[in-house]
Formats: structure tokens, C-alpha cells, sequence
């Protein structure tokens, strides 16, 4: 199951929803395939992000090993400075954007 269509049947409560398939073919086909997200697949959903809200709040960001240039992501990843411990390095990367501050429903989430 698509994980984002599961993410907006959990945000949202809906279980009936849709996907629209293209499948290819000589012919160009598209397909609208109905299909139930269970309450299951809701609350997996729902533990996976109390779980990445705990480990962010714990600050716990795993680091990568193995990773040499010019494949080093960590030179562009705006979260070096929390892996680093420098938070002068977090403030200059991390900008909370207009409409950042409507993140209220996170609050009420029950983990």
C-alpha cells in the first residue's frame, strides 16, 4: 500500500479511497482502483510517527557510516548541526517557515 495515501487515511480518517494507476501499454490505460485502508494500517501509520516524534524530540538522529565523498550527503543536510551538537549551526539551517506555527494538532496526537 501506498504509504502516502495511507498517511492521508490516517490524518484524516478516511478508510474508502482511491488510486489512480497509469499502466503502460501500447495504448495508454489509467485505471481508478478503489481499495479500504484498515484501521490497522491507521494505527501502524499513527505508531510510526509517535516513534519519529520521540526520537526526534530525543534528539536521536542515527548517523551514516560509510559515507565518503562525493557522496556525502551530510554536507547539504540542514540537520548536520544537530548531529554535531552546534546549535549556532541548527539556527542558520533550520528556518520555520509562515504557517509553521499551525502545528497545534501535533499536540494533540495521544502517543
Amino acid at each position: 500500500m501506498d504509504p502516502q495515501l495511507v498517511c492521508y487515511s490516517w490524518m484524516t480518517g478516511i478508510s474508502e479511497v482511491a488510486q489512480i494507476v497509469f499502466v503502460r501499454k501500447r495504448l495508454v490505460e489509467i485505471q481508478y482502483l478503489r481499495t479500504t485502508i484498515s484501521e490497522e494500517q491507521q494505527q501502524e501509520f499513527g505508531r510510526l510517527v509517535e516513534n519519529t516524534i520521540r526520537r526526534i524530540e530525543s534528539a536521536e538522529f542515527l548517523p551514516h557510516s560509510g559515507i565518503r565523498f562525493p557522496q556525502n550527503p551530510c554536507s547539504t543536510c540542514p540537520y548536520v548541526g544537530l548531529c554535531l551538537g552546534k546549535q549556532k549551526m541548527v539556527e542558520a539551517a533550520l528556518l520555520r517557515r509562515p504557517g509553521a506555527e499551525n502545528l497545534g494538532w501535533i499536540d494533540e496526537l495521544a502517543y
